[in-house]
């Protein structure tokens, strides 16, 4: 194995699997109140109403974007940390001294390893507050499991699929290139390092709610 190929699968490792605690709790507690809350207005017996707003707000809104939140205040500032630590530690002169392009290296492992653990965590955190929530749903209030489980594949839309897919990858690409631009513009002095991390998470967050209007916007129009 390469030491770009390391790296990239270290940057994976972070971002995606040690964050699954917390996605997989904070997708079964969203899809659980989805339906809780859905089902007191409209009534158990809207089956088909309760599951097509569960599956829009949970592809569509929900599941990208808290997935992009949380991979932001776990691995974000953690990238912003890192690379301008090395910065200041002249690390990254190091690695040019002995002809490693820090791009190569130290960039582009961490660039790609966001945007992929965004998509695969989104896709994660859907099925488990569509699938998730709606079981924990029936074992608090006696729903029927199965007509809810059936009526979420039925309902099931490739359009819906599409514009969460799209959400994620623009939300891991925005994510990255901040957090990797501020890491690697620290200058010299090691107060540099929060501030920067600041703007960071700052930046990104604000990306993520431009990203999602734009998309939205965009989908309005091509619809």
């Amino acid at each position: 194995m390469s030491p770009v190929t390391e790296v990239l699968f270290r940057q994976i490792y972070f971002t995606g699997v040690q964050a699954l605690p917390a996605i997989t709790i904070t997708g079964l507690l969203i899809g659980l109140i989805i339906v809780l809350q859905t089902v007191a207005i409209a009534g158990a017996g809207s089956v088909n109403i309760i599951i097509k707003i569960l599956l829009w707000l949970v592809l569509k809104e929900i599941g990208p974007f808290f997935t992009g939140l949380i991979i932001l205040t776990r691995s974000g500032s953690a990238i912003v940390t890192e690379l301008a630590t090395m910065k200041l530690g002249s690390e990254i002169k190091y690695l040019e001294a002995m002809g490693i392009k820090p791009e190569v290296y130290l960039i582009n492992p961490r660039f790609y390893g966001v945007v992929f653990s965004a998509v695969i965590l989104s896709i994660y955190f859907q099925l488990t507050a569509l699938f998730g929530g709606v079981f924990l749903a029936t074992l608090i209030s006696g729903l029927p499991f199965l007509d809810y489980a059936s009526a979420l594949v039925f309902h099931f839309s490739i359009k819906e699929i599409v514009v969460s897919f799209l959400k994620s990858l623009v939300f891991g690409f925005s994510i990255s290139l901040i957090c990797i631009w501020q890491g690697i513009s620290v200058m010299k002095s090691p107060t540099e390092i929060p501030q920067r991390a600041t703007r960071a998470v700052t930046g990104s967050f604000f990306s993520l709610f431009i990203t999602d209007v734009i998309v939205n916007i965009v989908t309005r129009i091509i619809e």
